[in-house]
């Protein structure tokens, strides 16, 4: 079986930039991706698409009501990535805010191997982002406030949660580069490396997503 990992985190908190990294490094995130699927545009969240409809139904978002039970969760987060590994092989895993509500149920499906990758912000800072993107209106610090309980919640239990800060991810791309393929187990080219730190370089860090 391949390695597994699931990169959570808060909204506008950085997960982007870590997805899009590991995208480039070669490692499988489920595309078609939601919203838009091409590699040279700012809406590309990678998040899967079929994942992230799930998920967002799952949590009401972004009133963050549980309308689907953990064990149904749980079955679905298997068949997924199962489904992923089948279809394009791994190492395989998932990005999503909203998989920081599902990281005992991600435990449970995917095995005690899976990786999770915490991407890191100031939680205020997090809610700023929030607000300079309208996004959940009036809803910016409980919506940020519910991930954040759940996250500290999780790795209080679970002792392979790795934390990667976002300021120190913008400040050494390249570093932060090899350490997600060291953590998902890929072996990327001199110039996938390359291409994920540019990745934080020109197209992430100006706009600070």
């Amino acid at each position: 079986m391949s390695l597994r990992f699931a990169v959570i985190g808060l909204y506008n908190s950085g997960s982007t930039a870590l997805a899009g990294m590991l995208h480039r490094l070669g490692a499988n995130l489920g595309p078609p991706f939601w919203r838009n699927d091409d590699d040279s545009s700012v809406k590309n969240y990678y998040e899967a698409g079929d994942l992230a409809a799930q998920l967002r139904w799952w949590w009401d978002e972004p009133n963050l009501i549980e309308r689907m039970p953990a064990t149904r969760r749980t079955d679905f987060l298997r068949w997924w990535i199962e489904h992923q590994e089948g279809f394009k092989g791994g190492p395989a895993g998932a990005k999503h805010p909203l998989l920081s509500l599902c990281c005992r149920e991600l435990l449970d499906g995917w095995g005690p191997h899976t990786r999770f990758i915490w991407s890191w912000r100031e939680f205020d800072a997090s809610v700023d982002g929030l607000v300079r993107r309208r996004w959940f209106r009036g809803r910016e610090a409980a919506v940020q406030q519910r991930l954040w309980d759940a996250l500290h919640a999780f790795e209080r239990s679970h002792d392979g949660v790795v934390r990667m800060n976002w300021q120190e991810v913008k400040a050494s791309p390249a570093a932060a580069a090899r350490q997600l393929a060291d953590l998902t187990g890929l072996a990327p080219t001199a110039a996938q490396l390359s291409a994920a730190a540019a990745f934080v370089q020109i197209e992430v860090a100006p706009a600070d997503i």
